[in-house]
């Protein structure tokens, strides 16, 4: 592992187990955006995706699986 990632216990607790680590995660800067995949024809995954016109182009958005993101090209 990286010893970025580990992180040493303190106070009452690391005095009862001096050699406890306990494991942090990467720090990743943001969450993880769900980009739109570009497709010659658009379906709808599930039943909240939603058709949008916006400057010319459809898409599809959907709020609960953001990875149905969908852009037609």
């Amino acid at each position: 592992m990286m010893p970025s990632t580990l992180t040493r216990l303190s106070g009452p607790l690391a005095e009862k187990h001096p050699q406890s680590i306990m494991l942090s995660p990467p720090f990743l800067g943001s969450q993880p955006r769900a980009f739109y995949k570009d497709r010659v024809v658009l379906h709808r995954r599930c039943k909240d995706c939603k058709f949008v016109r916006r400057k010319g182009r459809q898409y599809i958005i959907c709020k609960t699986h953001p990875r149905h993101k969908q852009r037609k090209i």
